[in-house]
């Protein structure tokens, strides 16, 4: 991002800039929740080497994950020559790195690869298990990391 690239986001966001160890937000599709996490996913590894992961309860293939969002923010700040795009992942120049994974499968010993993660964004979270979040949260136990979660509402109040 340079120093003319003004941020814009809803107001009801700004608290997200703000340390926390769970973060969430819901909303029915168009309300930006997802967006926003993508956005605040790149901003993070803009401000210095960090890791992340972007989860999802299934995830059959990175298709299913949030990366083409985020590559797309990428592209939207007009930051590409901060990183570098793979199949798999996202690398900034800086030594952030970006992951994501399912985690219906995962064990707590297929998920010991999230060891020092800072950021853990977990997308369509209405549908994650108990058991998923039971893994999930000792594992992101870096100092000062956050869960993030965005979902839509299952049903109509």
């Amino acid at each position: 991002m340079n120093q003319e690239t003004e941020l814009r986001y809803p107001a009801v966001f700004a608290p997200f800039f703000k340390p926390a160890r769970y973060k969430g937000a819901h909303g029915g599709r168009g309300s930006g929740k997802t967006w926003f996490f993508g956005l605040l996913t790149v901003i993070k590894m803009l401000e210095g080497p960090t890791r992340i992961v972007c989860v999802r309860e299934v995830q059959r293939s990175i298709r299913d994950s949030s990366k083409q969002l985020i590559e797309d923010t990428i592209r939207t700040l007009g930051v590409e020559d901060r990183f570098t795009i793979t199949d798999q992942e996202i690398r900034g120049n800086n030594g952030s790195l970006c992951i994501f994974r399912g985690l219906q499968n995962h064990t707590a010993a297929s998920l010991k690869s999230l060891e020092n993660i800072q950021y853990c964004w977990t997308d369509e979270a209405q549908t994650i298990s108990q058991k998923s979040i039971d893994l999930l949260t000792p594992t992101i136990r870096a100092e000062g990391s956050e869960l993030w979660f965005s979902w839509n509402p299952t049903s109509r109040l």
